[in-house]
């Protein structure tokens, strides 16, 4: 076949001969090219057509140029042939399948006064230095047009508030004290999360498993909810854009926060139930908004362990909540602007977006104790701005944000609040300042700094039998931490 090929070609250069057009080359490389594909097949033909080329080029029927294009046509069609290929071959599954993730290493120091406190060090400071790392994989699948399912792992950091596995820890499992204490152990790996979403179209979002956090919070908060905590149970979501102003949300969300023990005639477990509603859009070409307001039911708090003694609106002596938070409502909202000087500022000084947010929550639940002075510290406000780059990626991007925070006492649960501020107590306030810099694709460097302290000295209060709180925590306590984090995603 190869030589008929050739002969074609001899037997069709006659008739060429001075009269070179485009019409009888175009019908030559046709001629050439179909056989040998017939006979040699893709993954020959590119070879078979480059020496043929030649030949053409060498009679001086194509020019250079002419062989040169038709090689990319032919490379191009290979390429297509072969991609349509294994195409074929692989299941639709899995060319919907994205794998992402990210790490992270930490250097963490904190300082904190300790009131009454023993001597450490020559003070009565607590200082700690923690080197840490915190690595997450996720996989994300779409299943079909309407069912996509995540998956998601990570280092464990023994606690639903934390992925962080602290350098030295000698090892831990998920849940349990230290099983080894061999130097350099090996940190336990721990499912991050694992759930399915359907979207039957684009206005309607149905969730169910352990899930990222549906419920939302404006950029960089962090003000009921650790950003570490990936929520249990299912979530029902709906908006509706009218135009570029406005779009409509409304969300449920019903979130088991633990599975508790039965009793003789029911079995009363801890729920979360969540009802938000909010406008997102942009009010003009440049400024744009979000805003929610949200309502929390808390059911059976009774059945749930405080986070800690200290911050929690329990009795030092008691296991469970004095508070209930059954009526918790909150409002937060974000309002942005992009490219804000526009040619103002000098070329070197570019500021690409500039924004402001605050959070306002207020627990309208009755208190279960009586002991317990009715509608006592239980509020909690947030205000915070930002400025740089809405995403990090390369030198030069960069973003700062700042806020103050207070979280009252029985406010809110203090098992879920940012474990790093102060603790994740409830009972306090602070500022929070993060500055991140972008190094090279997919690397950026963080700078964070908190000056927490608690917000009210509880025994200054009349409390009844909370006067027998820790003394160590009925002061002022304040505490200076310190992150630098070096991040990287794919």
């Amino acid at each position: 076949m190869h030589n008929l090929c050739v002969n074609v070609i001899i037997l069709l250069m006659p008739i060429q001969g001075n009269h070179k057009e485009k019409r009888m080359k175009k019908i030559v490389l046709t001629l050439t090219a179909a056989m040998v594909f017939s006979w040699q097949g893709w993954s020959y033909a590119s070879s078979s057509v480059d020496a043929l080329i030649q030949k053409l080029e060498d009679k001086g029927i194509l020019t250079a140029q002419e062989g040169s294009q038709i090689k990319d046509e032919v490379s191009t069609k290979e390429q297509e042939g072969t991609e349509k290929s294994f195409k074929t071959m692989i299941p639709d599954w899995v060319s919907g399948l994205k794998i992402s993730g990210d790490f992270r290493i930490r250097d963490q120091v904190n300082y904190r006064k300790i009131p009454g406190g023993t001597t450490v060090s020559g003070d009565k400071d607590l200082h700690q230095n923690r080197a840490r790392i915190r690595a997450r994989l996720n996989f994300e699948d779409q299943i079909n047009d309407k069912v996509k399912l995540v998956f998601g792992i990570s280092t464990d950091g023994n606690s639903a508030r934390s992925n962080n596995y602290t350098l030295g820890g000698s090892g831990k499992t998920a849940g349990l004290t230290n099983t080894t204490t061999d130097s350099f152990a090996k940190p336990a790996i721990v499912l991050n999360k694992a759930y399915a979403v359907y979207t039957p179209n684009n206005k309607i979002t149905l969730m169910g498993g352990k899930m990222d956090n549906p419920i939302w919070e404006p950029a960089g908060s962090s003000f009921l909810w650790d950003p570490d905590i990936t929520p249990e149970g299912f979530s029902a979501q709906f908006q509706k854009k009218i135009n570029d102003y406005v779009t409509p949300w409304v969300q449920a969300d019903a979130l088991i926060i633990h599975d508790a023990t039965p009793t003789t005639t029911t079995k009363t477990d801890p729920y979360i139930f969540v009802a938000q509603a909010g406008l997102k859009g942009n009010a003009t070409e440049k400024v744009y908004y979000k805003a929610a307001a949200s309502w929390y039911d808390v059911s059976n708090p009774s059945h749930l362990v405080f986070g800690q003694d200290v911050g929690s609106n329990s009795l030092s002596t008691a296991t469970t909540y004095m508070y209930g938070f059954n009526d918790v409502i909150v409002g937060g909202l974000e309002l942005g602007m992009n490219d804000p000087f526009g040619e103002l500022l000098p070329t070197p000084i570019y500021i690409p977006q500039i924004g402001v947010f605050g959070d306002i929550a207020y627990n309208a639940s009755p208190n279960t104790n009586s002991s317990f002075p009715k509608n006592t510290q239980n509020k909690a406000w947030e205000m915070g701005g930002y400025m740089g780059n809405t995403a990090l990626n390369g030198w030069g991007t960069w973003k700062i944000q700042s806020c103050y925070k207070v979280l009252e006492r029985n406010s809110w649960l203090d098992i879920l609040p940012d474990d790093d501020f102060y603790g994740g107590f409830t009972n306090t306030k602070g500022w929070r300042t993060q500055l991140d810099i972008g190094l090279m694709k997919n690397v950026w460097f963080s700078f964070t700094y908190m000056r927490t302290n608690i917000f009210k000295d509880v025994s200054s209060l009349s409390l009844g039998a909370l006067s027998t709180t820790p003394a160590a925590f009925s002061k002022s306590a304040p505490e200076d931490l310190f992150q630098m984090d070096l991040n990287f995603k794919f």
